[in-house]
């Protein structure tokens, strides 16, 4: 039986309350791989994905850092473990 996660996606322009495991959240998430770019260059100084000892000043260098240093993937899970999960109502 698997478990389905309930919450709305920050990234969506009319965000529903969704439910579905990670697999599917992570597929969902992977179309908004821009604005979770977006996202991190707006509310972070630092890069939260590793270590960039540096404070990034120019977004457009900062993008791509998020972009080219980091896996898709990274995002991905930084983003459900960050603005997804925290929100989550499980049900079996």
């Amino acid at each position: 039986m698997s478990m389905h996660h309930g919450a709305s996606c920050v990234f969506c322009d009319n965000p529903k309350f969704l439910y579905a495991d990670k697999s599917q959240w992570m597929r969902h998430l992977a179309g908004h791989r821009e604005k979770i770019i977006a996202h991190i260059v707006d509310n972070f100084e630092r890069c939260p994905l590793g270590a960039y000892p540096r404070l990034i000043q120019n977004k457009t260098e900062y993008a791509g850092h998020l972009k080219w240093s980091h896996q898709k993937r990274e995002l991905l899970e930084w983003a459900y473990k960050n603005l997804i999960e925290n929100q989550i109502s499980v049900l079996p």
